[in-house]
């Protein structure tokens, strides 16, 4: 005879099975950030065996040596490696005002743009949004003090200063966002290229996001509704994956 309560309880269980892995899956994924930066899969590789020397028999002839399938010897000769690997991509500077050009060079954002453009005048308010404070400030420079930034991809505070300048020539003007410091705890990351263009990049994008015109703009809602829909396509994939498994 069918029985009913049977097949429920099995129903029930396996319900109660998908709906805890995907709520621990999502917790893991919102605590843990590391995914953001570090490629995933197998990384056995990392444990091959050191090349042995080419022992070359008397008499016998070799190819010269070229460097352009070099082979290293040591797993810190090549710099970083598994985990270590940085994958995400350096940041751009992105313009948002009619008329401008942005683009980053050896640790600096310049931005060329119209005088009356406004965006000189709304630098004070994002840097108070972004909580970093001001030290000095006069008509064409303003320097702050150190702030504490937390990335969205990062586990670890950095502490950053800044100076940004400007220069008005006609109806034009040039400004300039660079870093005066960058340091994570004892770490001294002003040497480091990408952290570099990465902490700099952001402030400016920041910069011309309050500046953006209304036309520039996503309405807020808007894009809270996409999101949620993005949640939701994520969830029902996630649990569909689950159970075809």
């Amino acid at each position: 005879m069918f029985n009913k309560t049977v097949l429920k309880n099995t129903i029930t269980k396996k319900t109660v099975i998908l709906t805890t892995v995907a709520a621990l899956f999502l917790v893991g994924c919102g605590s843990d950030v590391n995914y953001k930066r570090e490629v995933e899969g197998n990384d056995d590789y990392l444990n091959s065996p050191t090349l042995k020397p080419l022992i070359v028999p008397q008499g016998v002839s070799v190819p010269a040596e070229a460097a352009d399938f070099y082979v290293y010897t040591t797993k810190t000769e090549g710099g970083a490696l598994g985990k270590q690997v940085d994958i995400r991509p350096p940041l751009l500077p992105i313009p948002t005002i009619a008329d401008a050009y942005a683009n980053y060079n050896n640790g600096i954002v310049t931005l060329n743009a119209p005088a009356n453009s406004g965006v000189w005048s709304s630098i004070t308010n994002t840097l108070n949004r972004k909580n970093i404070p001001i030290s000095s400030s006069d008509n064409n420079s303003i320097r702050t003090a150190n702030a504490f930034i937390l990335s969205d991809d990062e586990q670890q505070t950095v502490q950053a200063s800044y100076v940004i300048q400007r220069h008005t020539m006609g109806g034009a003007e040039t400004i300039t966002v660079a870093l005066n410091s960058l340091t994570r705890g004892a770490e001294d990351l002003s040497s480091n290229p990408l952290e570099v263009q990465r902490y700099v990049v952001t402030l400016f994008n920041a910069i011309m996001d309050d500046a953006a015109p209304p036309s520039a703009r996503i309405p807020t809602n808007e894009l809270k509704g996409n999101e949620k829909q993005e949640e939701t396509n994520s969830a029902s994939e996630l649990l569909k994956d689950l159970k075809d498994k």
